[in-house]
């Protein structure tokens, strides 16, 4: 496996094929919703890949502090399909967190998924909330 970190205007043409297919793939695919990934924050991004020879195996982007919330945070969380339940998603949201500098880190975390985030140190802030027809929560990692 190989992680590399990208600016957006650093991305080949080909990663960032490979991200937005990823995405539409799980999020809008798989989650059978319909929204609007493509949100103009993708400029404002780092993004964290990690491919498996040439397949984009997971992918999240990274906002500065100050710039979607007052913490640093992580988006767009994402393991392929046939990754799942390996250990590639912690690696990928540690690796995720480190690169944050030791900010404290915000995610919009699905609420299905509150228990994965708390074994990881997140913490829910605030109540369940929908977004796009799936439940959400605020959590903080410190």
């Amino acid at each position: 496996m190989n992680a590399v970190i990208k600016s957006y205007k650093d991305l080949l043409n080909h990663e960032l094929e490979d991200l937005f297919r990823l995405r539409q793939q799980v999020f809008i695919i798989e989650q059978q919703c319909f929204y609007e990934d493509i949100d103009g924050y993708d400029e404002k991004a780092e993004h964290l890949l990690i491919y498996d020879q040439d397949i984009l195996a997971a992918y999240l982007r990274i906002f500065k502090p100050g710039f979607k919330y007052n913490e640093a945070s992580l988006g767009r969380i994402v393991v392929a399909p046939k990754y799942r339940g390996t250990g590639l998603g912690e690696k990928l949201i540690r690796k995720g967190i480190m690169l944050c500098e030791g900010e404290s880190v915000r995610i919009e975390a699905q609420s299905a998924l509150l228990q994965y985030y708390n074994k990881l140190g997140f913490k829910e802030e605030g109540e369940i909330y929908p977004v796009d027809g799936i439940d959400h929560i605020q959590m903080v990692l410190s």
